[in-house]
């Protein structure tokens, strides 16, 4: 963001119950909101159009996406309309002072491109994508002010409309033409540009020069290495002949410069016993698709995906209370590192099929084995039906339900359905439990709207079902979980010690309390909690868990992503010792848990082939045992379980 300055004579103490702390520019101002939260609140002009205003901006409210900064909330002061964003920490691209190469110039882009993405596939454009709208956060680059100045554009009469910086503008929308993603895509390129030289690749010396320059003229690009040819397409004249943000961001991450960078990784530091962390803490860890891989790359070489008072009283029907007593955390010492890959003592996997078994709504085949410990057991339609399937005592899968996640029960007696679609008959959210082989079922409200529960998790005696919490007025924070009873068919809400990234779920341990993975803005690692909702043991230095199956099947293991984003690594779950490091396979591998004590279930794209991946079983050295499964990667969500025997 800007340098802060001064509030001058005349400007308002506090716009819309957010005390302003100083101004950032011409009617932008650096405030606080009540909560303590650092916003940023901009004032219209008087003579914009409400009624119009408020039509344009109400799709940007509640949106919430990697590399862009939130739209909170909108009103009127005075005469004035107002509208309140997320504060980032750093400068805009504008500011920064410098030039922005190699490395650094893809990572840029891959953020930045994630953003569009993201904006794009909402249905929203950008409309005045530049370097004044790039902060360099601390987390990666931010995109800011995406729709605003079209809801104010649109708002403006002929007399008021103002003239926007054409530097970074596409030819068609100097002509009169709308905001759109293709315009959007040729801003992108040309802020890209400009970081690489300092200045647009259209500089014209004037406005009128500039102009022309951008309609008549092809763009004098500096060097862009590996990113020449995609920059260029991005500004061709015809917006038809430009790329779509997907496409162009499937292109960035497949530049090499950026899948082999070597990045130093600083040493977790330590926390001393008894120190408070924020209860809110940085977004480092993303979650799904291209937006997982994008992540991966701006934060190092690895390449991977991740897929996220008082004690809790147990009570019927979702009418639950829990607040969270302050209680400093137990958090041990790190122990020594081993650095290499570590061979270990491998377990029996079948080395071939016996049979296979396709499916085709889920368009998989699988290829099973009778003595394999873990097959899959139910999955979920991502695409019309949206069909729930779970897996019968006969080894035949049959529907369930529609838009609901399937978790199948360890001795595979009941299935747990998470619906997707929420509060469609009440402002409640429920989960539905389900018997398969008699149709018993029932319901267990769990928390109430904004609230939301994602995830859930069996314990391993299934005597319990474990779900995270969502808070729609923080899209991107868990913020505690609900255990769920099985037999008194009671649901506890437990508001956690500390919130986190909405990718990083709750989950089982073995012993059945709770743990989570969590990222404070430096450290990756993971944590315990007591039911109660706070954290009593602290593996700082471990790395990212991956999903919900982190636990070996004898409960003595855990596996993350390791700390160099480069391979995998296995612990010790007492100590938080590293038992195993396993080198990690091609770009886009999904580490998916465990298939025995020794073996770990990965899933990987099919080299040559378009939307076709593999479930393969790999070794503690990386190596393929064996292919469980082909896929369609983005017709289903599958869950692999343990064979009840």
């Amino acid at each position: 963001m800007p340098e802060i300055s001064a509030l001058r004579p005349g400007d308002p103490a506090e716009v819309g119950g957010h005390r302003l702390t100083g101004r950032l520019g011409d009617d932008v101002f650096a405030a606080q909101a009540r909560t303590g939260e650092r916003v940023v609140v901009k004032l219209l002009l008087p003579d914009v159009d409400r009624e119009r205003f408020h039509r344009a901006i109400a799709p940007l409210q509640g949106f919430s996406a990697f590399y862009t900064a939130r739209v909170l909330a909108t009103g009127v002061h005075g005469d004035r309309l107002f509208v309140v964003s997320e504060y980032i920490d750093g400068p805009t691209l504008a500011e920064s002072g410098g030039l922005v190469t190699g490395v650094g110039l893809h990572r840029l882009a891959v953020g930045t491109m994630t953003a569009l993405v993201a904006i794009h596939q909402a249905g929203l454009v950008h409309g005045d994508l530049r370097p004044g709208n790039v902060v360099l956060g601390p987390d990666g680059p931010r995109v800011i002010n995406f729709g605003v100045a079209r809801a104010v554009t649109s708002t403006e009469t002929g007399a008021t409309r103002r003239v926007e910086l054409p530097a970074y503008t596409a030819p068609e929308r100097l002509s009169g033409g709308p905001p759109s993603a293709a315009a959007d895509v040729f801003s992108w390129a040309a802020t890209m540009a400009a970081a690489a030289s300092g200045r647009s690749p259209f500089d014209g010396g004037t406005m009128a020069g500039t102009v022309n320059r951008i309609v008549n003229d092809e763009p004098e690009l500096p060097d862009l290495g590996e990113l020449h040819g995609l920059i260029t397409a991005c500004l061709a004249k015809d917006p038809a002949r430009r790329p779509a943000a997907g496409d162009a961001l499937l292109r960035l991450v497949g530049e090499p410069s950026v899948l082999t960078s070597q990045v130093s990784v600083a040493t977790p530091p330590s926390r001393q016993d008894g120190t408070t962390r924020p209860v809110g803490r940085g977004r480092g860890v993303l979650t799904a698709g291209a937006a997982f891989l994008a992540g991966a790359l701006i934060a190092g070489t690895g390449v991977y995906f991740l897929v996220p008072g008082e004690r809790g009283q147990a009570v019927a029907d979702g009418e639950t209370t829990s607040t969270a007593t302050p209680q400093p955390p137990v958090i041990t010492a790190r122990p020594p590192v081993t650095p290499g890959s570590t061979a270990a003592p491998l377990e029996k996997v079948e080395g071939k099929a016996a049979s296979d078994l396709k499916l085709d709504r889920a368009q998989a085949t699988l290829h099973e084995h009778p003595n394999d410990p873990l097959r899959l057991q139910a999955y979920l339609e991502v695409s019309s039906p949206f069909g729930s399937y779970v897996r019968d005592r006969s080894g035949a899968f049959k529907q369930v339900g529609t838009g609901e996640e399937p978790q199948v029960s360890p001795d595979g007696t009941w299935v747990v359905l998470n619906p997707w679609l929420k509060f469609r008959d009440s402002d409640t959210d429920q989960v539905r439990f389900l018997r398969p082989d008699t149709g018993e079922q029932f319901t267990v409200s769990t928390v109430k709207k904004p609230l939301k529960t994602m995830f859930p998790v069996w314990s391993r005696d299934g005597s319990k079902v474990l779900l995270s919490i969502h808070d729609d007025h923080e899209p991107q924070r868990i913020t505690g979980f609900v255990l769920i009873d099985v037999r008194t068919r009671t649901a506890t809400q437990v508001e956690a010690e500390y919130t986190d990234d909405a990718a990083l779920a709750f989950t089982f341990t073995p012993d059945g309390t709770v743990a989570r993975g969590y990222h404070d803005g430096k450290a990756v690692g993971m944590e315990y909690y007591n039911l109660s909702g706070q954290v009593t043991k602290s593996f700082h230095w471990v790395g990212k868990p991956r999903s919900r199956d982190w636990f070996s099947p004898s409960g003595e293991r855990f596996v993350t992503v390791c700390p160099d984003e480069k391979n995998y690594c296995v612990w010790d779950t007492k100590t938080g010792d590293r038992r195993a490091t396993v080198r990690t396979g091609p770009d886009g591998q999904q580490l998916l848990g465990w298939f025995n004590e020794n073996h770990l279930l990965v899933q990987d794209p099919v080299k040559g082939k378009k939307n076709a991946d593999q479930v393969k079983v790999i070794d503690f050295v990386g190596a393929t045992k064996r292919v469980l499964a082909d896929v369609h990667p983005l017709k289903a969500a599958l869950q692999f379980a343990r064979v009840a025997r």
